[in-house]
């Protein structure tokens, strides 16, 4: 319910949309209301795009999905399959598709997975031309059966142009509809964490591949369902849904909306459909480009025109006063897992990447449950390095050196998904949170989003995301740099609790002075060579 009434405003929009749209036919001729059922099924593979985007997934295969779907649900309904379950099967396949897509580019970053998404459009485009007697190549598909209502007695009633628009507009509306309250929903939060930081993610244990699997799964649905209806509306489909233009215009839309999500991207690409499908054409342009690419065109350069504007915006926001921790209240840190022993590394060796120099040679160090030590050592010296090694273990949590919560998140989603992760249920993750959010002064911010905040307050934000994951072993890489006097006292109050609720605590820093007052042990490490590491005791 908390889901659905934040996405509301935006669902109010699409409503009121949808009965402005609905009652255009009347103004239109049939040619012009075909060209007018075009541009709204554009809202499918935009609303699409936009899920994919927030979850860190650009994609420029939106369209071709839609198409998918189109050739899919054509052939089966022309070997004699009705038209509900043809469109079922086409949306499917479009459905696997776009996870099978998320697999297989799992290990690349944006820019690449952006790249790898446009050859699989392309190599789409390549199939549709390959097999003429298939899909009908350059001329299309068709003509397919039109959408029908059955009306009872045997008999169906086929749907005209009016009656094939206002289906492909419920569809459309459905569609955006399902994938507002998604991304705000259940999945939404973690589809979003993955999309901000998916190296955070995935040692915060939500696992991103599985996350941009079900992410481009449901956004192809979402394309793929507009895609088969609208091929049946037309009558035919084609293989421009495989072209440059067609793939852009999902995602320049999904862009240009931002944090306003598959409404708003739904909205821009519908505009820039009626532009190019309606609009310049009625108005006598005949390009080139396309009337369809410029529309297109103006919609990209008003993405490049919005940067600044976006940069400008993203100010910080100011936490409450932090406040000190009173003896008599316990922090709220739930208990590692039972039968913990603490860390036990023996001969470890750690180097910078697969074929850099080795940093660490023979390490052994043990550290029981309940207990802070120290790694000192300069930067270049390896201490990240170490931790990272050390982090590949079972039961153990890292905290790193930069950053705080999931940048697309805000903090109380945050900390449930964190909550979540160590073994709450969603009752005890949301109490969890306001509790975290209270003690460290945050308790007006749980709808900020993490990026908004201040260094110090993500920082802090940051401790308690790690510890709601229960960590038998928490390694800490600069928990203390860059914060205040107040600030410091909060973490180091933070860290102190930790251990005295059982877990075994790492902390580097490259200030000797930091870690007197914390621990009484640490490890030093030299940065001119791999170092043996030997517990100094503190004086």
């Amino acid at each position: 319910m908390v889901a659905v009434r934040r996405s509301l405003p935006g669902l109010v929009v699409l409503a009121v949309v949808a009965v402005v749209l609905a009652a255009m036919p009347a103004a239109l001729s049939d040619p012009r209301l075909a060209d007018l059922t075009a541009a709204v099924a554009f809202a499918g593979p935009a609303a699409g795009a936009a899920i994919a985007v927030a979850a860190g997934r650009p994609p420029l295969a939106m369209a071709a999905l839609a198409g998918t779907a189109g050739y899919v649900s054509g052939i089966a309904a022309i070997h004699g399959v009705g038209i509900p379950l043809s469109v079922a099967a086409g949306t499917g396949a479009a459905g696997v598709a776009g996870a099978l897509l998320a697999f297989v580019g799992g290990g690349l970053d944006a820019a690449r997975f952006l790249a790898f998404s446009l050859l699989a459009v392309l190599g789409g485009g390549a199939a549709v031309l390959a097999y003429p007697s298939v899909t009908g190549a350059e001329a299309g598909l068709g003509p397919l059966p039109r959408l029908s209502l059955p009306l009872g007695g045997g008999d169906v009633a086929v749907l005209g142009t009016a009656g094939g628009y206002h289906v492909v507009l419920a569809v459309a509306v459905i569609g955006v509809g399902v994938a507002t309250v998604l991304l705000a929903a259940g999945p939404g939060p973690r589809w979003r964490a993955v999309g901000g930081d998916r190296e955070r993610a995935a040692m915060a244990r939500l696992r991103p591949l599985r996350s941009e699997a079900e992410v481009l799964g449901v956004a192809a649905l979402v394309a793929g369902s507009c895609g088969a209806v609208a091929a049946h509306a037309a009558g035919v489909v084609t293989p421009s849904a495989f072209s440059p233009d067609a793939a852009a215009l999902p995602l320049v839309a999904a862009l240009l909306a931002g944090p306003a999500g598959p409404v708003a991207a739904a909205g821009l690409a519908v505009v820039a459909g009626i532009a190019g499908q309606v609009a310049l054409p009625a108005a006598g342009y005949t390009g080139p480009p396309s009337a369809q690419a410029l529309a297109t065109g103006f919609l990209a350069l008003a993405v490049v025109a919005s940067l600044p504007l976006r940069r400008a915006g993203r100010g910080r926001v100011a936490a409450q006063p932090i406040t000190a921790a009173r003896s008599a209240e316990a922090w709220p840190i739930p208990a590692p897992a039972s039968g913990s022993t603490g860390l036990h590394v023996r001969d470890l060796s750690a180097s910078a990447g697969r074929s850099g120099p080795p940093l660490v040679v023979g390490l052994d160090l043990d550290v029981v449950p309940g207990a802070i030590h120290g790694l000192v050592g300069p930067n270049g010296s390896g201490k990240t390095t170490l931790l990272r090694a050390i982090a590949r273990r079972p039961g153990v949590v890292l905290l790193p050196q930069h950053g705080g919560g999931f940048p697309g998140c805000t903090t109380a989603e945050t900390l449930r998904l964190a909550a979540r992760a160590g073994g709450c249920s969603p009752a005890e993750a949301a109490i969890l949170a306001d509790e975290w959010l209270a003690r460290l002064g945050l308790a007006d911010r749980g709808a900020t989003l993490c990026d908004r905040l201040a260094a110090g307050a993500r920082r802090r934000l940051e401790l308690a995301r790690v510890l709601l994951l229960r960590p038998v072993v928490l390694l800490c890489d600069e928990p203390l740099a860059g914060l205040d006097d107040a600030e410091r006292q909060l973490a180091t109050a933070i860290l102190e609790a930790a251990a005295a609720a059982g877990v075994a605590v790492v902390v580097a820093e490259h200030d000797l002075l930091s870690l007197v007052s914390l621990t009484p042990t640490w490890t030093v490490l030299e940065a001119d060579a791999p170092t043996v590491f030997t517990p100094v005791p503190a004086t």
